[in-house]
C-alpha cells in the first residue's frame, strides 16, 4: 500500500487498489488465452465485488466494451478510463495476490510490467498477526498464525521470484521494502527509470496533508511517513515463533539474502513445522491459476530443511551474515585466472574450489531439479557420476547426507551445503569457486544467491590470443568453434570479446555491492594494492598470505608452466609486444579493437587496412552463426563498455 501511493502520487500514473478482478474473471480459461469479449464476461467483470473500487460511472464498462474485441483489450481500455478519471495518461494496479499469477498476466499483456516487492516475511507474520485477514483467515492460523503466515509468505514470494525472473529485465523489478523505507528517493528513482517516467517529487512527498495520527490508528490508515521498526521481529517475535517461521521457510529466507537466527530446529519445533505444511497441503491445493487456493509453486516435503551454514565475517569495514557461496571468480578464459584463485585461496577466511562447471549446468538442464528449483532424487547420483565433482573430494556417504538433510529443499541450499561441506574440510568459512565460464551464467547464479559476489578479470585479449595459441587444450574452448580451423586469431578475438561484454554487461546490472572488475595487468603490477581493493570488496581483512601464495610451493622447473610451477606473479609471462607478430597483432584488432578501446588498451594499428577489415567482418559473421553458439548468451549489445 506504500508503494501504491507513492506511485499514484505521479502526475502520469494512477494506481488502482486491490481491484482483483483481472485474472479471477478468466481463472477458468486455460494460460495463454486471450478469450474473446463476450456480455456474459463483461457482466462477470462487473458483478466482481471490488470492481467498484475503480470508482468509474456505471456506463463506462459497456462504451470500452463496444471498441474491444478481447479481454486484454476490454481490461486496457478500462484502465485508460480509471487513468482519465484521475487526469492522468497512465494506469496500473496494485494487487499482491497477482503474484501468483505473473504468467496469465503477462500472456494478457506482453507489455506490463511488474513490480515485485519483498519484505521479510517475518516482519510480515507480525502484520499478518495483527491483520486478521490474509492468512489470519485460515483455520490454520486458529492454533499457527505463525506456521500459516510462514506458509502463505512462501508461496507468493516463490510464485513472483520464480516466474518473474523468467522474463525480461525491462518487464519485471524487485525491490525491497527495507531499501524502500531506508532510501525513498534512491529507490523510486529507480522504478521511475524502470517504468521509463520522470522521476516526481510528489512520489517522495505522497503523505503530505494527509497525515492524520490518531491514538490505535495503524501506520497506514495515519498515512504517516515511511518509517522504519514499525516492525522488527528481532524484538518482537518469540524466539519460538522465530524457530518455527525459519522451520517452515528459512530456505527462502536465505535466498533471499535475509539474515537468520536458528540452526537446525528442536523436534518439537519440526513436528509442528510438519503439521502446518501437512495442512497446507490437504486444504490449499486446487486446480486452476485463478484461484486464491492455488498449491503453492514449490511444494514443501514433510521434511525441515537444515539450513545452510551462515557466517559472520570478520570484516574490515563491513560485517554482517553471508551465505556459501560468498563469492564467484569469473572470466575468459586464459585470462590469469587461476592465479586469482590461488591468490585469493590463500587468505586464511577464504577456500575457493576448484572449477566445478556443473553448478549452472543441473537447474539449466533440470537435472535432478524442477522447474520450481527443487532437488529431486536423481540430483545425487548425477552430481557423483559428473567427472568433475570428484575435484571436491567430497564422499558419497557425505552427498548422500547432504541430501538428506535438504530433503524437500531447493537446489541453491542442496549447493550451499556442498560448499559449506569443502570448507569445513579446508578448515574456512568462506566458500567461493573459480569457474571462468560462469561469467557467461551470472544472472542464473545471481537468481540462485542473491548476496552472492562476482569477480570479473579481465586481460588484454592479444595476450589471451597468446596464451590460446600455445595451449593444448584449445580444442576444448574456442578451438571448438568452426572457424578455427581458418582464423585461429580471429576466433579467439570474437570468443574474448563475447566473455568479457557478458560478464561486464551482467555486473553492471547487479552493481558495486556484487560486482568487481579488476585487470590483470594491475594485479601483476602492484599485487598488495589490488588485494587490499579486493578485500574492501569482498569485506574481509587483507591478509598478507595473498601476495604469499606461491610460498613453499615453488619448483624451479623451467620445463613447467608458470601454472604448474606455482610461480609468484610474475611480469611479462605474456607480451604481445613482443610476442606477436604484426600481422597476428592486425588481424586481432581488425576482429576485437573496438573493445580494446573501449577497456583503455593501447592498440597498434591506427589505420586498418579495408581488407583486414573485410576479412574480419566476413568471419564474424561465420562465428555468430556456428551451432555451438546457437543456445548460447550473447550480449545484448555492442556498446561502450568503459574502463
Amino acid at each position: 500500500t506504500m508503494l501504491q501511493r507513492m506511485l499514484d502520487s505521479h502526475p502520469q500514473l494512477a494506481v488502482g487498489y486491490d481491484c482483483h478482478f483481472i485474472p479471477s474473471a478468466v481463472r477458468r480459461v486455460p494460460r495463454g488465452v486471450d478469450p474473446a469479449l463476450t456480455g456474459e464476461l463483461v457482466a462477470r467483470v462487473r458483478a466482481m465485488p471490488r470492481f467498484a473500487r475503480l470508482g468509474l460511472a456505471d456506463d463506462v464498462p459497456d462504451q470500452v466494451a463496444k471498441n474491444a474485441r478481447t479481454y486484454s483489450e476490454f481490461v486496457s481500455g478500462i484502465y485508460t478510463e480509471f487513468g482519465r478519471l484521475h487526469g492522468k495518461p497512465l494506469a496500473g494496479e496494485k494487487a499482491p495476490g497477482y503474484c501468483r499469477h505473473i504468467p496469465r498476466l503477462h500472456g494478457l499483456f506482453p507489455r506490463v510490467r511488474f513490480i515485485h516487492l519483498i519484505r521479510d516475511g517475518r516482519e510480515i507474520a507480525l502484520s499478518v498477526r495483527d491483520w486478521g485477514k490474509g492468512p489470519a483467515k485460515l483455520d490454520l492460523a486458529k492454533d499457527e498464525p505463525i506456521g500459516a503466515a510462514a506458509l502463505w509468505w512462501r508461496r507468493d514470494v516463490l510464485a513472483g521470484l520464480t516466474e518473474g525472473r523468467k522474463l525480461d529485465p525491462s518487464r519485471y523489478l524487485e525491490v525491497r521494502y527495507d531499501s524502500l523505507v531506508a532510501d525513498p528517493r534512491g529507490q523510486l528513482e529507480r522504478i521511475a527509470a524502470f517504468l521509463d517516467l520522470p522521476f516526481a517529487e510528489q512520489m517522495v512527498t505522497y503523505y503530505e496533508g494527509k497525515i492524520e495520527v490518531r491514538p490505535g490508528r495503524s501506520a497506514k490508515a495515519s498515512w504517516i511517513a515511511p518509517t522504519s521498526g514499525l516492525r522488527d521481529w528481532r524484538t518482537q517475535m518469540s524466539t519460538r515463533d522465530v524457530e518455527l517461521f525459519e522451520a517452515i521457510a528459512g530456505d527462502v529466507l536465505t535466498t533471499l539474502g535475509y539474515e537468520r537466527t536458528t540452526g537446525r530446529p528442536s523436534p518439537a519445533i519440526v513436528e509442528i513445522a510438519d503439521r502446518c505444511r501437512d495442512w497446507w497441503r490437504r486444504n490449499m491445493s486446487g486446480p486452476g491459476d485463478g484461484d486464491d487456493r492455488d498449491a503453492p509453486p514449490a511444494r514443501p516435503r514433510p521434511t525441515i530443511d537444515q539450513p545452510p551454514v551462515v557466517v559472520t565475517v570478520p570484516a574490515a569495514g563491513a560485517a554482517g551474515a553471508v551465505t556459501n557461496p560468498f563469492v564467484f571468480i569469473v572470466g575468459c578464459p586464459r585470462s590469469g585466472t587461476t592465479l586469482l584463485k590461488r591468490i585469493v585461496d590463500a587468505h586464511p577466511l577464504i577456500a575457493i574450489t576448484p572449477e566445478t562447471h556443473w553448478v549452472p549446468r543441473f537447474p539449466r538442464k533440470q537435472i535432478g531439479v524442477t522447474g520450481d528449483g527443487l532437488v529431486t532424487n536423481e540430483l545425487g547420483p548425477s552430481l557423483l557420476a559428473y567427472h568433475k565433482f570428484g575435484n571436491l573430494r567430497i564422499s558419497p556417504d557425505e552427498l548422500q547426507r547432504i541430501d538428506q538433510d535438504n530433503a524437500g529443499g531447493t537446489y541453491a541450499g542442496f549447493v550451499s551445503r556442498v560448499f559449506d561441506l569443502y570448507g569445513r574440510h579446508q578448515g574456512k568459512q568462506l566458500v567461493g569457486d573459480k569457474t571462468p565460464g560462469y561469467v557467461q551464467d551470472m544472472p542464473l547464479l545471481n537468481e540462485l544467491w542473491p548476496a552472492a559476489k562476482f569477480v570479473h578479470l579481465v586481460r588484454d585479449g592479444r595476450d589471451v590470443c597468446l596464451s590460446m595459441l600455445d595451449w593444448n587444450r584449445a580444442y576444448r574452448t574456442a578451438g571448438r568453434l568452426e572457424t578455427w580451423a581458418d582464423d585461429p586469431i580471429s576466433t579467439t578475438a570474437f570468443w574474448w570479446e563475447r566473455f568479457v561484454r557478458l560478464g561486464i554487461e551482467a555486473g553492471r546490472a547487479l552493481g558495486p555491492d556484487l560486482y568487481h572488475e579488476i585487470r590483470y595487468e594491475s594485479i601483476v603490477a602492484n599485487p598488495r594494492e589490488q588485494c587490499e581493493k579486493l578485500c574492501a570488496f569482498l569485506g574481509v581483512a587483507y591478509d598478507e598470505s595473498m601476495v604469499q601464495f606461491h610460498e613453499g610451493r615453488t619448483r624451479d622447473d623451467p620445463a613447467l608452466s608458470a601454472k604448474k610451477a606455482w610461480r609468484p606473479v610474475t611480469p611479462g609471462m605474456r607480451d604481445w609486444r613482443s610476442q606477436m607478430p604484426p600481422e597476428t597483432v592486425e588481424r586481432f584488432e581488425a576482429a576485437a579493437g573496438t573493445l580494446l578501446d573501449e577497456l583503455g588498451y593501447a592498440t597498434a594499428c591506427d589505420r586498418l587496412p579495408a581488407e583486414a577489415i573485410e576479412h574480419a567482418e566476413a568471419m564474424r559473421r561465420r562465428y555468430a552463426a556456428d551451432p555451438r553458439l546457437r543456445n548460447r548468451r550473447v550480449p545484448v549489445q555492442r556498446q561502450p563498455v568503459g574502463t
